[in-house]
């Protein structure tokens, strides 16, 4: 969360604008996924009432649980706002420091290799 902070501090320099973008970015898929699911539910309701799901489950009652915070999947950088430290707290960026964003090629076996694409950070800021 520490460098999640620090881009939300430094969002507006060229170094950090990409990935402030991506954090929004996160944030929206998580939003739409709280609205699919809020829409899933009102669904279940119309076509099934309360009866059971047609996985087994308790059907209405089971997706209407899945609708709070508890099932958000990025309520952590959500929660980035509550700590806004003022403008004349942040210290400039030192010209010395770098912040070099890089891609890497991860692979996994899972019954086949897939190819996953990781960002991966490095920075002299946290020393």
């Amino acid at each position: 969360m520490r460098v999640a902070m620090m881009i939300y501090c430094y969002r507006e320099h060229t170094s950090f604008a990409q990935l402030f973008q991506i954090l929004n970015y996160l944030m929206d898929i998580d939003a739409q996924l709280a609205k699919w699911r809020y829409n899933h539910v009102m669904l279940v309701q119309r076509m099934l009432g309360s009866k059971q799901g047609t996985g087994g489950s308790s059907g209405y009652y089971y997706l209407r649980s899945t609708l709070g915070d508890r099932h958000r999947v990025f309520m952590d950088i959500f929660n980035l706002s509550t700590w806004i430290i003022p403008r004349t707290f942040i210290a400039p960026l030192d010209p010395s420091s770098t912040l070099t964003i890089t891609t890497a090629t991860v692979h996994v076996d899972v019954l086949e290799t897939h190819s996953i694409q990781k960002y991966a950070i490095t920075s002299s800021y946290f020393g």
